[in-house]
């Protein structure tokens, strides 16, 4: 049977020789027809995705590359470039495991989560704007079948540090637009392109510095582990730019678990802080902190302040999950319902602008999906802390540090329906999985 299935997958690979060998073909006959550009495009995007179909983590690498280059508006959710880069990535996976036989894995995360999405579709019985809600649960569905890739095209530490790496090296390369964003207008917030939310560019800036982390710790080359932990320090930059509080409160609490999983606390925690006091005596030095950036951080703490809406938005968000506890409002209705909501909650500002996002994960999920959706996120949560069962001593500091930074990033943006988000829960997840993979290892050995 060995020799038959062998056989088999020789000749789908024979297939997919001569499928590659014509794609090239017709591209250097497309130079004579297309300008230059264009055919190069086409050629190199040919063969990145012969390989992501012989290696689905190259797939995974390059949509985590583009992170912090997403949340782009581009006629609100109309196909672009990076949207199509994921469907191409995804497709290659499909093509693999029919290629090579392989079977989907799923966890008991991705069960609870393809519940909550089935909750979410509920949900339209009783939403007063189901077409809006409909646009985005495509979205949803969309970050579901990421958590899935995720976990599956990742299958062991090297692919692993690969995605960190991408994460990292991603973040790096647009760092320069979002500081010369911020330097040439003074009073914008540092992101990678003026219609991205600074606050989810702070977020996925702050996902590579774990990932920096990361990398540094794990790998064994010093040259390696020296860019890794350069890169991170400096995407300290850009962060601190970002002026995102929700982005420097998660960051801070994914720092603190680093530093309790340390095994020298002491060290290191002055070494971070020495890092920080760097980083920010740098930044004051060229010139880089402005009046609005000292204010923002100087109102870290504070609910109420010029500028700031967020407490008298969950004022509202409490109305409305007082009024709808169990079910909510519907997916994707708090902007339905907050106007006619926001006039019968009192005590609150006259002048905020109408059909507001919650600005924050719990209240979102709480108010369009009620108590058993907050149960269902609670559970996703749950499983990822204890996917695998594994002994608390021997849970990797990567999870806990991806969980806690997610809970923190969350308490000041809603980040539900958040690539960022569903790519850091599988990550957590596959750290289990891997971690599991290597004590059994440890024990057969």
């Amino acid at each position: 049977m060995g020799e038959i299935r062998s056989l088999s997958v020789g000749r789908y690979q024979a297939l997919l020789i001569g499928l590659a060998i014509l794609a090239f073909a017709a591209v250097v006959f497309l130079f004579n027809l297309l300008p230059l550009g264009w055919a190069c495009g086409i050629f190199f995007g040919a063969c990145y995705l012969v390989l992501a179909v012989r290696w689905p983590v190259w797939g995974l690498v390059l949509i985590c590359s583009l992170l912090t280059v997403e949340g782009i508006y581009a006629g609100q959710l109309e196909m672009t470039e990076i949207r199509l880069i994921g469907i191409g990535a995804f497709g290659a996976w499909l093509a693999h495991m029919v290629i090579y036989r392989k079977r989907v894995r799923i966890n008991s995360t991705f069960v609870a989560a393809l519940v909550l999405f089935l909750w979410a579709g509920v949900s339209f019985l009783w939403a007063k704007d189901t077409e809006a809600a409909a646009l985005y649960y495509g979205t949803f569905a969309q970050q579901v079948l990421l958590f899935l890739l995720t976990i599956n095209v990742i299958e062991n530490e090297r692919d692993f540090r690969l995605v960190m790496a991408s994460l990292l090296l991603g973040a790096v390369a647009t760092s320069q637009l979002s500081i010369n964003l911020f330097v040439t207008n003074i009073i914008e917030r540092a992101r990678a392109f003026e219609a991205q939310d600074p606050n989810n560019y702070a977020l996925t800036v702050g996902l590579a510095i774990i990932a920096g982390l990361y990398l540094t710790s794990m790998l064994k080359n010093i040259w390696l582990k020296l860019g890794s932990v350069l890169f991170a320090c400096l995407l300290a930059f850009p962060l601190i730019l970002a002026q995102s509080r929700s982005g420097w409160l998660a960051v801070g609490a994914g720092l603190i678990v680093f530093l309790w999983y340390t095994k020298n606390r002491l060290r290191s925690i002055l070494i971070v802080g020495a890092v920080l006091t760097g980083v920010i005596s740098a930044s004051f030095a060229m010139g880089l902190v402005n009046i609005t950036l000292i204010q923002r951080a100087s109102m870290l703490l504070a609910l109420r302040e010029r500028g700031s809406d967020r407490f008298d938005i969950w004022l509202v968000a409490g109305k409305i999950f007082a009024d709808n506890p169990v079910l909510g409002v519907g997916y994707y209705q708090f902007p339905v319902v907050y106007n006619r909501y926001r006039a019968d909650t009192p005590g609150i500002r006259k002048d905020q602008v109408p059909s507001r996002d919650p600005h924050n994960l719990y209240f979102k999920v709480v108010t369009e999906l009620g108590i058993v959706g907050l149960v269902l996120l609670g559970l996703i949560l749950w499983n990822i802390w204890r996917e695998e069962t594994l002994p608390r001593s021997k849970i990797p500091w990567i999870t806990a540090v991806l969980l806690a930074y997610v809970m923190a990033g969350g308490i000041g943006i809603s980040i539900f329906n958040s690539k960022f988000l569903w790519l850091c829960l599988a990550l957590a997840s596959k750290a289990q999985t891997l971690a599991r993979e290597r004590l059994a290892a440890e024990e057969v050995g």
